[in-house]
């Protein structure tokens, strides 16, 4: 891609939004490319997670919890018009200090990533705020904004960061798939991903049932079409929006009520999948990879519940999705089945 392709920084920012489908998604996929981006010139870029979002005020850091750790503050800030963006600036830095003197680890510098360039009055109330805070905690303070990360995304080390995110390959510039619909919603009543759902407490299924059709019909048509490409993204997906679920229920799971559901375990996958990077190679909806959590039940691969493993094997009801096969047939096979 050529580096400057990249357009102005309301441009390009305004597009995660229009990509991930929601600001909780493009929030997450903003972190996770600042992180990605700090991972260029430090290679144990890390994150951390807790439940329900609780992270100590880190969103990326490099360094170590039980000494000294540089921080990266992501604020999905589309624009900043004043006390709104002050307070949640003021409250990020403030948790991470009262945890650093808690915990006992020390923040050596403490970085703000924000998509949007601040009106004259907001960077000088950041610039006096910032030094009055590197005089009080002895730290170096910066502020990356729309303008700093487009520069930083447009170097050559960046490259592959700017290509996941941006390409006209695999980013923002390639429309994405359609997402496909279906009216007989009670053809999947009772398969296994349903049940699941229903065991998990959810009284209503139409959308998760349509969500399912999305991502089962785009996993279909790639097969039938030889897209050999397209299937390995789709598959490679699968495998990340499984991570994710793998992550959660494992933190979720040590307290469940006694029915066995555990607490937002849904509701937190389906933000996280939805704002999932799609892989080089297919442009997606958040319908889709929403679709993908669910197929990933229906297959037996994750659930809803602390005993979902249990449901799963006694599942007797009709199997609603299709196997995926990276195998495509060569012409030669074709032309003898013609």
């Amino acid at each position: 891609m050529d580096m400057k392709a990249l357009p102005p920084p309301a441009v390009m920012f305004a597009r995660l939004l229009y990509e991930a489908g929601s600001f909780a998604g493009a929030r997450e996929v903003f972190q996770t490319m600042i992180t990605d981006l700090v991972d260029v010139q430090h290679l144990t870029a890390n994150e951390v997670s807790g439940p329900g979002g609780y992270d100590w005020g880190i969103d990326t850091y490099v360094g170590q919890l039980d000494s000294a750790i540089a921080v990266w503050q992501s604020k999905f800030f589309l624009d900043w018009s004043g006390e709104s963006q002050r307070g949640q600036v003021r409250q990020s830095f403030n948790e991470l200090m009262k945890k650093a003197a808690s915990e006992g680890f020390s923040v050596d510098a403490w970085t703000l990533c924000t998509p949007c360039i601040l009106a004259p009055e907001e960077q000088q109330w950041f610039d006096t705020w910032a030094a009055g805070k590197r005089r009080n905690h002895k730290l170096s303070i910066s502020l990356w904004n729309g303008t700093a990360l487009r520069k930083r995304l447009m170097q050559p080390d960046a490259a592959i960061v700017r290509e996941r995110y941006f390409s006209e390959q695999g980013g923002l510039g390639q429309a994405p798939e359609h997402v496909q619909f279906i009216d007989d919603l009670t053809l999947f009543n009772d398969t296994l991903f349903v049940r699941q759902l229903e065991a998990a407490g959810e009284a209503e299924t139409d959308a998760a049932k349509g969500l399912f059709f999305a991502a089962e019909a785009l996993a279909r048509d790639l097969a039938e079409k030889g897209n050999r490409d397209g299937v390995a993204a789709l598959q490679e997906l699968h495998l990340e929006i499984q991570h994710l679920w793998e992550q959660r229920f494992n933190v979720g799971v040590r307290q469940v009520d006694h029915d066995g559901r555990i607490d937002s375990l849904l509701e937190d996958v389906m933000s996280a999948a939805a704002s999932c990077p799609d892989p080089d190679g297919i442009r997606l909806r958040p319908a889709h990879r929403k679709g993908i959590a669910h197929r990933l039940v229906e297959d037996a691969r994750a659930g809803w519940v602390k005993h979902w493993r249990e449901i799963a094997t006694t599942h007797d009801g009709p199997r609603a999705t299709k196997p995926i096969s990276l195998r495509v047939a060569e012409p030669a096979e074709l032309e003898a089945t013609s």
